[in-house]
C-alpha cells in the first residue's frame, strides 16, 4: 500500500504542477493551492484517502487507519504502510478484526481458528504481542476497550447493572485482574471513549442517564464522574479535562466541556445545533476543538461545523484549525491529530499543537496527496468542433471531486455570443472525477437567452465556473479555446450554417434577420440585426451565391442607374458584408434578376435575368469577384416576362443541377427543371394562389434536410412569413407552408426582401 499511495501523491501532484491539460494545450486555469512546499517536504508520509478511510488511533510511531474496511499501520518514521493481519497456530497470515486501543501503539486483532474466538494485543513498534480472553478472565466477560496492553472487561452483576474489571497479563503470563470502583451498580454497556496513558474515560448508560467515568489506571478506582444527556460519539480527556459531545432531547447537539479535579466548576457548552454527522471533539491545552465529519467529496450541503474549529475555554475565542474534518485522535503524549484538510495544505493527518502566538496550530504530517480545495485536473476538449458532424460535440472536463455546481460558458470571441449551461455532475464508482457536457452548437442570440442562433464558425473560448456544493473550498475557473469548423449554406450571411433573410425597410436601412431550424421544430426568425443605411439607392438587391471564391455567400445590387454592385459576404453576422465592388453598367435593361443556384454544373454560382421583351439570359459564374460573370448567353428567347418573380432555388427535384420556378401575374407558380449546362425543361405547373406572397425568397436549406426550401412575404402580414419544405418531387417539389415565428424590432415598413 505505502508503493500504491506514494505513486498517487506522485500523479497528483505533477498535475497540479502542469495544470493538468489533457488536450487543450492553450488553457488558462486558476485552481486551488495545493500546499506550501514547507509542507510539501514535511508531509512525506502517505497517508489514504480521508473520504474512503477512518482514522482509530495514533501512537508514538505511527496510526491506525481503516482504508474501505483494510486495516493499515503506517509508521511516521518512514511512511511505510503495512496492513494489519493477524498470525494463525499455523504461522500464517490471516485477515482479522482490528480495532484501535488508546494512548499506545497497541491495536487489538480478532480472527476465528474454527470455532474459537483469539484476540491479541500487538504492539506495532516492537511486534511484542499478547493473547486475552475476556470471556475466561472473567466469566461471561465482553472486552470493553484497551489501554495498551491494560483492558478492560464488563459483566453481569448481581444488582442488574454490570461490573467493570481492570485488566492486565503480567510478564509471567498471569493476568492481573482488579475491579474498577466507584462506579454505579446499574452502570451497564460501559466503553472506553478516551484515554492518556494514566486516565481513562469509561461511558455508560444507568437507570437514570449516561454518565462518564474517569478511571485512574494505576488504581483502577473512579476519580470523577459526569452525567451526559446521551451517548456520546466523540470524547477526549487532557490532564486537565474532559470533553464530548451530547444531544438532548429536543435534538439539540452541544460539545462540553469540564475541569478534572474534585471541584471541576461549572461546564462549559457550545450549542452546535442538530447535527446529522458525527462530531469530532478534542482537547489542546486550554482549548477544545469539534468538527462535524464529513465526506469531503460527497456532502452536498454546505455546513461551517465540517471546519475543525478550537474554541478558548476562557475567552470563547475561536480559531478554524482545518476547512474540512475527518476523525480526531489522541497520542500517547497527549497530542491531538486529525484527519481532513485546509485548502491550503490539502488532505492527510495533521498534528494539532499550541503555537507561539497562544493558539492551536495545525500542521500536516501525512499527505493522501488530494486536495481539499477543487482542484481541475483536465479537460478533454477538442481543438476544433465540426458541427456539421452527426451528433452533438461532446466537453469532458476532470475535477478533483463532483460534489459541485458547474456553470459553462461557451463563447464566440467575435461576437461575443455565449451558451450558458448549469450542470450538476454525480461521480461514479467507475469514475469519481470525470464530468461532460453535450452542446447542440446553440448560442444565445445576441446574449438573449429567449432567443437561439446556431454557433458561427470561428474562434471559441470554454469556461466553467465552479462552485463546492459542500461549501468546502473557494470557488475554481478554469478555460481554454477552441474553433468551430462548419459549411456555410446558400443565403448563409454570419457563418452558422443556416440561411438569413435580407430586409429592407423605406428608410433604406437593410436588416439581416437569422433564421434557426431544430430537428422535430418549427423554422423560427431572430430579431432583425441592422446591416447599415443608404441601400434604397438600389432597386433590386439579389442574393447571388458565392460569387468571389470565399465560403460565404454574396449580394449583389443595382442602382437606378443600371449599375450592378458586388458585396462579397464576410460570415461576420454584425459586419455581413464588404464594401461594394463594381461590376459594370447597363444591368437597367433587365426586369428580373436572380442567382444563388449553380445552373450549369461547373460548381459555381450563376444568374439569370428577363429582358424587357421576355428573353431569359444567363451569366455564368467565373469564382473571381474582380469579375464575376462570362459574357451574357441568351437561353429563353420570349415569354419570361409573364412572370413577376423569378428564383433561382437550387435542385428542388433531385435533378443533375439548379432549377428555376417563376410566378406568373396571376399567381400560378411554375417548375424549369434544370439540364445542368444552363438550359432548362419545358416549364410545369406547381399550382395557383401563390400571389398571396407579396416576395417569394430562394432561402436555400432552411429545414436541413439537404433540399432548398421556398420562403414567403406574406402580403397582407409581412411580419408573419411562411415556409414551403421541398420535397424532392418535381411534380409537387413544394410541401404545403408553415408558419415561420418571428419577431420584429420596431415598427419598420419593408419593401425588398432577399
Amino acid at each position: 500500500m505505502g508503493l500504491r499511495l506514494t505513486a498517487a501523491i506522485g500523479t497528483v501532484l505533477s498535475l497540479a504542477l502542469v495544470g493538468g491539460h489533457a488536450v487543450a494545450a492553450s488553457a488558462s486555469v486558476r485552481m486551488s493551492t495545493p500546499g506550501t512546499a514547507a509542507e510539501a517536504a514535511e508531509a512525506q508520509v502517505p497517508y489514504p484517502s480521508v473520504s474512503s478511510s477512518r482514522l482509530n488511533s495514533v501512537g508514538s510511531s505511527g496510526f491506525l487507519v481503516h482504508e474501505r474496511g483494510t486495516p493499515f499501520w503506517t509508521s511516521f518514521a518512514d511512511g511505510s504502510t503495512t496492513e494489519v493481519k493477524a498470525k494463525s497456530f499455523a504461522g500464517k497470515d490471516v485477515k482479522a478484526s482490528v480495532s484501535a486501543t488508546l494512548a499506545s501503539d497497541v491495536v487489538e486483532i480478532v480472527h476465528w481458528e474454527g470455532s474459537l474466538k483469539v484476540t491479541r494485543l500487538r504492539d506495532m513498534s516492537t511486534q511484542q504481542s499478547v493473547t486475552v480472553s475476556p470471556d475466561l478472565d472473567v466469566r461471561g466477560g465482553v472486552l470493553a476497550g484497551c489501554v495498551g496492553f491494560k483492558y478492560f472487561v464488563r459483566s453481569a452483576n448481581t444488582a442488574g447493572g454490570q461490573d467493570v474489571h481492570l485488566l492486565e497479563k503480567a510478564d509471567d503470563g498471569k493476568v492481573v485482574k482488579r475491579p474498577v470502583t466507584g462506579l454505579p451498580l446499574d452502570a451497564e454497556d460501559a466503553n472506553l471513549a478516551a484515554a492518556t496513558p494514566k486516565h481513562a474515560v469509561l461511558v455508560y448508560r444507568t437507570s437514570r442517564t449516561w454518565q462518564w467515568a474517569l478511571v485512574d489506571l494505576a488504581t483502577a478506582t473512579v476519580v470523577q464522574r459526569h452525567d451526559m444527556r446521551s451517548a456520546s460519539d466523540s470524547v477526549a480527556v487532557s490532564d486537565t479535562h474532559v470533553a464530548w459531545h451530547e444531544t438532548d432531547a429536543e435534538g439539540t447537539d452541544r460539545v462540553v466541556v469540564t475541569s478534572r479535579g474534585t471541584n471541576p466548576g461549572p461546564d462549559r457548552s457550545t450549542v452546535l445545533g442538530k447535527v446529522r454527522n458525527t462530531v469530532a471533539v478534542g482537547l489542546v491545552g486550554n482549548w477544545v476543538t469539534y468538527g462535524v465529519n464529513s465526506d469531503l467529496a460527497w456532502e452536498n450541503e454546505p455546513n461551517p461545523l465540517y471546519a475543525l474549529t478550537a474554541r478558548n475555554l476562557t475567552t470563547n475565542a475561536t480559531h478554524q484549525l482545518l476547512d474540512h474534518t475527518g476523525q480526531v485522535a489522541t497520542s500517547p503524549d497527549g497530542t491531538l491529530y486529525a484527519s481532513g484538510g485546509r485548502v491550503s495544505g490539502g488532505e492527510g493527518l495533521y498534528r494539532v499543537a499550541m503555537g507561539s502566538a497562544g493558539t492551536p496550530v495545525a500542521t500536516r504530517v501525512a499527505s493522501s496527496g488530494e486536495s481539499t480545495g477543487i482542484r481541475f485536473l483536465g479537460d478533454s476538449v477538442p481543438e476544433v468542433i465540426d458541427l456539421d458532424a452527426p451528433g452533438p460535440a461532446r466537453f469532458e472536463w476532470r475535477l478533483s471531486r463532483l460534489n459541485v455546481l458547474v456553470n459553462v460558458t461557451l463563447r464566440n470571441t467575435h461576437t461575443g455570443e455565449t451558451k450558458q449551461e448549469s450542470l450538476h455532475p454525480y461521480a461514479s464508482a467507475d469514475d469519481p472525477h470525470g464530468f461532460s457536457f453535450d452542446w447542440e452548437g446553440d448560442l444565445a442570440w445576441h446574449g438573449d437567452p429567449d432567443f437561439y442562433t446556431p454557433a458561427a464558425a470561428g474562434d471559441y473560448t470554454w469556461r466553467i465556473d465552479v462552485k463546492p456544493r459542500n461549501g468546502i473550498g473557494p470557488d475554481l475557473s478554469a478555460s481554454g479555446s477552441f474553433t468551430v469548423a462548419r459549411k456555410s449554406g446558400a443565403h448563409d450571411y454570419d457563418s452558422d450554417g443556416q440561411p438569413d433573410i435580407l430586409e429592407r425597410d423605406t428608410a433604406g436601412r437593410l436588416w439581416l434577420s437569422d433564421t434557426t431550424y431544430k430537428p422535430y421544430y418549427e423554422l423560427y426568425q431572430n430579431p432583425q440585426t441592422l446591416v447599415g443605411g443608404g441601400w434604397n439607392v438600389y432597386d433590386r438587391i439579389e442574393a447571388s451565391g458565392n460569387l468571389g471564391g470565399a465560403p460565404i455567400d454574396d449580394v449583389v445590387a443595382r442602382d437606378r442607374n443600371g449599375v450592378l454592385y458586388l458585396y462579397l459576404g464576410t460570415g461576420d453576422g454584425k459586419a455581413p458584408f464588404a464594401s461594394r465592388v463594381r461590376i459594370g453598367g447597363g444591368w437597367n435593361t433587365y426586369v428580373q434578376l436572380t442567382g444563388g443556384s449553380d445552373l450549369n454544373g461547373d460548381g459555381r454560382a450563376d444568374l439569370v435575368a428577363t429582358d424587357e421583351s421576355g428573353a431569359l439570359w444567363l451569366y455564368r459564374g467565373t469564382g473571381n469577384y474582380k469579375a464575376p460573370f462570362e459574357k451574357r448567353v441568351k437561353i429563353g428567347t420570349g415569354g419570361w416576362g409573364t412572370y413577376n418573380q423569378i428564383l433561382a432555388v437550387g435542385d428542388v427535384a433531385g435533378g443533375p443541377a439548379g432549377d428555376l420556378v417563376a410566378r406568373d401575374r396571376s399567381g400560378v407558380l411554375w417548375l424549369y427543371l434544370g439540364y445542368g449546362d444552363g438550359r432548362f425543361a419545358p416549364r410545369t405547373r406547381i399550382g395557383g394562389g401563390w400571389n398571396t406572397y407579396s416576395h417569394l425568397v430562394n432561402i436555400g436549406d432552411a429545414n436541413l434536410d439537404d433540399r432548398p426550401d421556398l420562403y414567403g412575404i406574406n402580403r397582407d402580414e409581412p411580419t408573419a412569413p411562411f415556409l414551403h419544405r421541398a420535397t424532392g418531387a418535381w411534380r409537387t417539389p413544394f410541401a404545403v407552408r408553415s408558419n415561420v415565428p418571428t419577431v420584429f424590432y420596431g415598427h419598420q415598413t419593408y419593401d425588398l426582401f432577399a
